[in-house]
C-alpha cells in the first residue's frame, strides 16, 4: 500500500464509516382504509336525477334579504343580461319591418295576434330575471 494511503487510513475512523446500515422499515404494507361515513340522500324525491332542485335552491336564494347586492347584480348581468337582450331583440323584430325600414302597424287579426304574442313574449323574456332576483317575498312564519 502507498504510505500516504496508510497514513490516511490510520487517521480515519473506518469503524464508524463502514458500519452496516440500519435495517430499513418496510413502508409498503397494506393499510386498512378508513370506514366511510354513510351517505344520506340530499333530498327524498322520486326524481332520480334531482335536476329541478339545484336551480331552485340557487335562484330561490338570490332574493333573500341576506344576499349582498353584488351577488344580485352579478346574477342580473350574467343571467338577466342575455335574456334582456333577447327579449328586447324580440320586441324590435316584432314591431320593425326591415324591408320598409319603418315600424309596423298591424292591419289584420293575424298580424295583430303576432304582434301581441311577440310583445308579451319579449316583455316576459326581458322581465323574468329582474323579477326573480329583485322580488320581495313576505316573511315566512318560520323565520323570526
Amino acid at each position: 500500500m502507498d504510505p500516504k494511503l496508510q497514513q490516511l487510513v490510520a487517521r480515519t475512523n473506518l469503524d464508524e464509516l463502514l458500519t452496516p446500515p440500519a435495517p430499513e422499515i418496510d413502508l409498503n404494507q397494506p393499510v386498512a382504509p378508513p370506514a366511510s361515513a354513510p351517505m344520506e340522500p340530499a333530498r327524498s324525491t322520486s326524481d332520480p336525477l334531482q335536476v329541478s332542485f339545484a336551480t331552485t335552491d340557487v335562484i330561490g336564494k338570490l332574493h333573500d334579504g341576506g344576499r349582498s347586492s353584488g351577488v344580485r347584480w352579478f346574477a342580473l348581468v350574467f343571467l338577466g343580461g342575455p335574456m334582456l337582450i333577447f327579449g328586447l331583440s324580440l320586441l324590435y323584430l316584432t314591431w320593425y319591418d326591415p324591408q320598409l325600414q319603418i315600424f309596423k302597424i298591424p292591419n289584420d287579426v293575424g298580424s295583430a295576434l303576432k304582434a301581441l304574442f311577440g310583445t308579451v313574449a319579449g316583455l316576459a323574456f326581458s322581465g323574468f330575471w329582474p323579477y326573480v332576483i329583485f322580488r320581495r317575498r313576505p316573511a315566512s312564519a318560520g323565520k323570526a
